[in-house]
């Protein structure tokens, strides 16, 4: 069992998933295995009716059905979105998939240190 741990974008301003997004979502439920656990981190940055959060898991539903999911939807900045994961992956012993986007990796850099990361090939 792993955690995939998959961060938010801002959605539409109508509330919708954007195309960095949707890409996140489908790299993460691409390398789910049956008893892994989604942990989907994003807010309400754009303030519409749902949170990031909230999006994201209704379109991992969508594909798996019986997926577990947990939703920090506190997040409103890259940094919130890792010390907010943090606390909740503290009452896990797993590994962690952190599924996120290239243009998005300097932020992780300068909030995880790089010595941090595995890189897989």
């Amino acid at each position: 069992m792993k955690i995939i741990l998959i961060l938010g974008k801002r959605l539409t301003k109508l509330g919708n998933i954007t195309k960095i997004l949707k890409q996140r979502l489908d790299l993460g439920i691409a390398r789910y295995i049956r008893g892994d656990i989604f942990l989907l981190s994003g807010g309400n940055i754009a303030n519409v009716k749902h949170t990031e959060a909230y999006m994201m898991k209704k379109y991992i539903h969508d594909k798996l059905p019986n997926a577990k999911t947990i939703l920090e939807s506190t997040s409103l900045s890259t940094l919130e979105n890792i010390k907010n994961s943090k606390k909740i992956l503290n009452d896990y012993n797993c590994k962690v998939l952190l599924v996120t986007s290239q243009n998005h990796l300097k932020r992780i850099n300068k909030i995880i240190p790089k010595s941090d990361w595995i890189f897989v090939n």
